[in-house]
């Protein structure tokens, strides 16, 4: 019965994902506010309905529609 013990110990130990509390790459001094996108803006949203997107190339993070994937400052539409 002891080996079914350690089983059931093992599978109740919580995983941590491997990168959910690390910083990305060069963004140590902060990051760039690379402003609204274009979405957001034709739509009127306010700040309270939109959504941060980070943009690895602008090294900032921009804000706009949930569904929105292009930087408003570069045009990047990789993350």
């Amino acid at each position: 019965m002891d080996g079914q013990d350690d089983d059931a110990e093992k599978a109740a130990e919580v995983l941590r994902f491997p990168l959910s509390r690390t910083t990305p790459s060069g963004s140590a001094s902060g990051f760039a506010d690379l402003g609204t996108g274009a979405m957001a803006r034709h739509l009127g949203m306010r700040k309270s309905q939109m959504t941060g997107h980070w943009c690895s190339r602008c090294r900032g993070v921009w804000f706009g529609y949930a569904l929105e994937v292009e930087c408003p400052r570069c045009g990047n539409r990789h993350g």
